[in-house]
């Protein structure tokens, strides 16, 4: 009986998976955040990952809700530079929303001790990968005063001197 019951079950789960509004397939954009470090390539973790749609393309969905310049997709990249985005998000509804398919999206990348880096990419729906390269700044501060000087009579002003 339970090898029915299993037979059953596999035959029926993909017209489930058929039936459901996204057709099946989820909605995400996925990628990795790196750098060039001594002419190699390194993840860049703890970076802080923002997408939003700035504009409808060819065949994009209808979205009422509310406006879409409201939307914002967040995610922290891991150890290995990688990050996910599934869901978009509105700070004055408190709404989340799927991805919108159709739609030219901006990426902003931002982490320290490196430039502020954004993108655009047009997302057609289901799963896109993105990968982005950001520059990591400098350290050219250079002390060229000697130091710190200490004035012993600054350092002991307002203590009793011996004269």
């Amino acid at each position: 009986m339970s090898r029915c019951l299993l037979l059953l079950l596999s035959l029926l789960l993909p017209l489930a998976v058929a039936g459901c509004p996204s057709g099946g397939a989820s909605r995400n954009i996925t990628g990795r955040i790196v750098a060039t470090r001594g002419g190699e390539v390194v993840p860049v973790g703890d970076a802080q990952v923002r997408i939003w749609p700035t504009e409808p393309g060819k065949g994009a969905e209808a979205f009422e809700a509310e406006a879409v310049q409201n939307l914002r997709g967040v995610a922290t990249t891991r150890p290995t530079g990688a990050f996910e985005v599934g869901v978009l998000s509105s700070p004055l509804t408190f709404a989340e929303y799927p991805l919108l398919k159709g739609y030219t999206y901006k990426i902003e990348v931002e982490v320290a001790g490196y430039y502020i880096t954004s993108s655009t990419f047009d997302y057609g729906g289901g799963s896109q990968y993105v990968e982005m390269t950001i520059e990591e700044k400098e350290v050219d501060v250079l002390d060229t005063t000697g130091g710190a000087q200490s004035d012993e009579k600054e350092l002991q002003r307002g203590s009793v001197r011996k004269e």
